[in-house]
């Protein structure tokens, strides 16, 4: 799940979901509702994340679940 994916690496920077919504431009209660799989990351998101995360679009759609 990208969710789960974006979370590991968000945590991983040690970056609140504050701090990478500002990145995307995403408000913070979304990128908790897309953390927890709530919300779909929309295509034109994705390769925001990425940047933001300093990792490839592949690694977040990875389709192995991701243990935190």
């Amino acid at each position: 799940m990208i969710g789960s994916h974006i979370q590991k690496y968000r945590l991983e920077k040690k970056m609140s979901q504050a701090d990478l919504g500002k990145m995307v431009n995403i408000d913070q209660t979304l990128i908790s509702r897309i953390e927890r799989n709530k919300r779909k990351v929309f295509a034109d998101e994705l390769p925001k994340f990425a940047e933001a995360l300093g990792v490839s679009p592949d690694d977040l759609l990875k389709k192995k679940e991701v243990t935190r």
